[in-house]
């Protein structure tokens, strides 16, 4: 989520008082923080930045209330006023203006540089950023394990769903929809993308919409319901899933529903697909991993099982760390007790009984699942 004014006054070592703000107010998001004493800023700011001032630039109060409404229509969601430099305390004109325009107001002690206010939004900015990172790996891992599962793309709508916490559905050119069945409106729509074959995406009643498969040959429509993020983050894994719903197509539900029923050919068409997918979306050129029993995951690993019975290596445990930090080898090391190069070691040697590109997301998400197949993970 963004850096808000409640992230902000968290910040306890800032020391900072809210003045006013409502609930729209503390709603709205942080893009930077500036400071200014300048009669009008707003040629230098962008919405989403909130400005600290000293008031050196009011003649009189008189001059504080057309002062904020310029910010208000800048887009400004907050200001922070510097006490004891100027004036002491926060001037009634600044906050009855503020609350006529709905920006907030935080005073800002002698004590607290401006600075150190940038500076921990800066932080918060960071933070998140890092989270979304994140949330994206573990997500796109989780995807990769759920399409490994013999419901394949109905256990992919249904991870996806639930990692962005809205309803999720695909629908076919004959109505039939995999997942949530979204409203008769979206349907409609839906139906309409996919008879005028051509790639698009669009947004109906805060439902977006966007065409699986090809532009010559259109699968269906995967649909994301209201209360999703529409962040970078987030339009990174559904895109992913759009790849991944185009290769391995939504015309044969039946099949991709049966769980006793399915074949061991259509399991492993499933699972080529879903690192064919995966390959694509990788920044970097993948080896291809090798040929192994499609029903028996935990077989990958057998030969590091094997080499850590006859060594004490413990290149099964090592490895499986390494994957919960992320394929951090620094973050691996900090929570074995060994040193990163030791981390790296193992892994190398890994990889090489294991015939697999671990710098390789597919190869990572295979490896994932055959862990989890043995307990661990």
């Amino acid at each position: 989520m963004p850096v808000t004014l409640d992230a902000v006054l968290a910040r306890r070592e800032l020391q900072l008082r809210l003045v006013w703000a409502d609930d729209s107010a503390r709603a709205r998001p942080w893009g930077w923080v500036h400071s200014s004493d300048l009669a009008d800023p707003t040629p230098f700011l962008s919405p989403g930045d909130a400005l600290l001032t000293t008031g050196t630039q009011w003649a009189s109060d008189d001059d504080i209330e057309p002062w904020v409404a310029r910010l208000a229509a800048a887009g400004v969601p907050a200001v922070g006023f510097g006490t004891e430099v100027i004036r002491d305390g926060t001037p009634d004109a600044l906050a009855e203006a503020c609350s006529a325009h709905g920006v907030a107001l935080l005073e800002v002690p002698y004590r607290t540089p401006f600075i150190a206010v940038a500076r921990a939004v800066a932080d918060l900015d960071a933070e998140e950023r890092y989270a979304r990172v994140r949330w994206t790996l573990e997500t796109q891992r989780a995807i990769a394990v759920a399409a490994l599962r013999p419901t394949g793309l109905a256990a992919v709508v249904a991870e996806l769903a639930r990692r962005i916490g809205a309803e999720a559905g695909i629908v076919d050119a004959s109505g039939a929809v995999l997942g949530a069945t979204p409203p008769a409106t979206v349907l409609n729509e839906a139906l309409g993308m996919l008879r005028a074959g051509r790639r698009a995406a669009r947004t109906v009643d805060d439902w977006s919409l966007q065409t699986v498969g090809a532009a010559t040959a259109l699968t269906g429509v995967l649909a994301i319901g209201p209360g999703s993020v529409h962040d970078d983050a987030e339009r990174a894994v559904v895109t992913s899933v759009v790849a991944l719903a185009g290769l391995a197509g939504v015309a044969d539900t039946d099949a991709l529903l049966a769980e006793a029923a399915e074949t061991a050919a259509r399991l492993a068409a499933l699972r080529s697909a879903v690192q064919a997918a995966l390959v694509a979306s990788e920044p970097s050129p993948a080896a291809a991993p090798a040929q192994r029993d499609p029903d028996d995951p935990a077989s990958l690993v057998k030969p590091l099982l094997e080499h850590d019975a006859l060594t004490g290596d413990d290149l099964i445990g090592t490895l499986g760390t390494w994957l919960r930090c992320d394929a951090v080898a620094e973050g691996a090391a900090l929570r074995l007790g060994i040193h990163r190069h030791t981390v790296r070691a193992r892994l190398r040697r890994a990889a090489e009984l294991l015939d697999r590109d671990l710098d390789a997301f597919p190869a990572r998400a295979e490896v994932w699942a055959a862990l989890q197949a043995i307990g661990r993970v």
